[in-house]
């Protein structure tokens, strides 16, 4: 962010760390505590604010596989404080070094027509696509100001332009329904986040696992996922190294259900945390259900 380069960040702030100690705010680079605080936390508010955590909480995962710290830690503590109820307002140019000129004053203008849109029912009447709006431009300006992965800011720009459009479109007129005929339900928000529980120390998927592992695969299918990040967890029973290796068998099961159905295994990133990020705080060598889970989730398009 602002005048780091992306590979240089965490060079450059370690160095800093190494020599004054701990930041005041708690933070260091490639500090993951913002987003392990997200992962975590029980999204509230509206379904405007619901889909912002959901989706900043994807932008922050995304950048964490970058190493890029500083946009990690920026779009984390966005989820935060989305996940408690409060929309966050999108970036600003004066935060961002956006050294193109002509990309600076597109952004303005983007930025001018997000707010318009934010301050109307928008955010009411249609939360995803408003959230995505958002979050799409962030992503955007966050890339534009990097400035080398020309793809990315294409597809950034390219979301929001997109989503943008579509909230300002005039809603298709509708057939007046008969009598008989119930009217058309909303379509449902959706899902691109899945959590799955295992029995104790066992990496077998139970029929519930398996249920929700096939709503995922309806969603991939739909969305067609950029990327499919499987997490796996345990809880606190059982030495450190052992649930490392028994979290990373519980997202390979997912990984394999996941494959089995026709999921692409290009797509599919694994990995496995054991003890860490602990879904309900325990002791150490507690049996705790709802820590011995895996999540799915569905990044990008």
């Amino acid at each position: 962010m602002k005048s780091y380069a992306k590979l240089a960040a965490p060079l450059f702030l370690f160095s800093l760390a190494a020599c004054n100690g701990t930041p005041a705010n708690g933070w260091i680079p490639g500090s993951v505590y913002q987003i392990e605080q997200l992962s975590m936390a029980t999204f509230k508010g509206s379904p405007f604010t619901q889909a912002l955590a959901a989706n900043y909480l994807a932008l922050a995962r995304a950048e964490k596989e970058e190493y890029d710290w500083n946009s990690q830690k920026t779009f984390a503590s966005k989820g935060l404080i989305a996940a408690k109820g409060t929309a966050p307002p999108p970036e600003t140019l004066e935060y961002w070094n956006v050294s193109d000129r002509a990309a600076a004053k597109d952004l303005g203008i983007a930025r001018a027509r997000l707010m318009t849109m934010l301050a109307t029912d928008a955010p009411a009447r249609v939360p995803q696509w408003a959230a995505n709006a958002q979050t799409n431009f962030d992503c955007w300006i966050q890339e534009q100001e990097e400035g080398w992965q020309f793809d990315e800011i294409a597809a950034c720009r390219t979301a929001f332009m997109t989503t943008m459009d579509l909230i300002a479109a005039p809603p298709k007129p509708v057939a007046a329904a008969s009598p008989s005929v119930p009217p058309a339900q909303p379509a449902a928000t959706k899902q691109t986040n899945f959590l799955m529980f295992f029995d104790f120390d066992q990496s077998a998927l139970t029929s519930e696992a398996s249920r929700i592992i096939a709503n995922a695969v309806k969603a991939i299918a739909a969305d067609k996922p950029a990327i499919i990040k499987i997490i796996g967890y345990t809880d606190t029973s059982g030495t450190p190294e052992y649930n490392m290796k028994l979290s990373l068998r519980r997202s390979q099961a997912v990984e394999n259900e996941l494959t089995r159905n026709g999921v692409a295994p290009s797509s599919i990133r694994v990995e496995g945390v054991g003890e860490g990020n602990l879904l309900t705080q325990t002791a150490d060598g507690v049996r705790e259900p709802q820590n011995r889970r895996a999540t799915i989730d569905l990044l990008g398009r």
